[in-house]
Formats: C-alpha cells, structure tokens, sequence
C-alpha cells in the first residue's frame, strides 16, 4: 500500500520540488496531472481537487494551491527540507530523465551543472557534471557537436551519481 501511494505520490513531488526553479511553475498542466496522479492513487485532499481542474493559464492559484496541498500532504510528501536537498532532488529526477532518453544531454548537464551545483562548493557531488559540460562545449564549438562517446561518458557519470550520494 505505502509502495503505491508513494508511486501517487512521486508527480506531485517533481513539481513542488520544481516550486524554487526559474519558470515555476513550467506549465498548469504538469501541475493538474501531478494532482490527478495522486487523486487516482488514493491520495485525497481538497487542494488536490482544486488543483485538479484549474485552467491551463491560471499560474497564480496554481502556486497558491501547490502550496496548499505541500502543507496538506507534508508527512506523506517526504520532501526534502534543505535547498540543497531538494536540488539534489531535482537532480535525481534531471538525470533519470537523461538516462531514460527524456531530456537532451546539453540540457540536462546545464540543469544539473549549473542550476543546481552550488558554485561555491568545490566538493559538490554534482561537480564532475560541470566539468564535462565544459568538455562538451570546446567539443561543440570544434568539432561541431557532441560525440557518442561523450554522451556515454555523462550517462556513466549520471549513472554513478544516481548509485552514489544522490540516492
């Protein structure tokens, strides 16, 4: 029951954990369908509802209403309480989406290496991604895109960081 409340549930998260990023939230509709998951998992809350049938425009109640169902559903959400948690969160979820062929390599190694590792902090798990987009840009501009073998290298890198301290 916990395991198919949680899989409910892991929508709902990815866009309240989106709430901080630039764009926030990207469109209604991920927040509608994010409601519609937990409402269809067993997850019952009336935020949910609302949530459930706004407008694809409405971005304002869509964060007052994103906000309601977190405080809503907070013990259940598990969501992480730091900054940096939730940012390795997002991370998570940014190099599933490379991993399962959903997000553009450059893409995710941008959101990953830039957005979400600290600049002040050398020792950052999420490091060694900016260090290959730095590779991958000077291979772009020289050669005039990216290798195979540079994508797998940041699908291996995306790989041992999912198996390491981001899990």
């Amino acid at each position: 029951m916990e395991l198919e409340l949680d899989r409910a549930l892991e929508p709902l998260r990815r866009v309240l954990l989106e709430r901080r990023t630039a764009g926030y939230p990207e469109t209604v509709a991920a927040a509608v369908e994010a409601a519609w998951a937990a409402l269809a998992g067993g997850v019952d809350t009336p935020g949910l509802w609302e949530l459930g049938v706004l407008s694809d425009g409405d971005f304002l109640e869509a964060r007052r209403l994103l906000a309601e169902v977190e405080q809503e559903l907070w013990p259940v959400l598990r969501l992480p309480a730091t900054v940096e948690g939730r940012d390795w969160a997002l991370a998570r979820y940014c190099l599933w989406d490379l991993l399962d062929g959903r997000l553009d390599p450059l893409v995710a190694a941008e959101r990953v290496g830039f957005e979400l590792c600290p600049a002040d902090d050398p020792g950052s798990p999420l490091r060694p991604v900016r260090g290959w987009l730095y590779r991958a840009e000077d291979q772009q501009e020289h050669s005039g895109g990216l290798t195979k073998e540079l994508v797998a290298e940041l699908h291996d890198l995306a790989a041992r960081l999912l198996a390491g301290p981001l899990s």
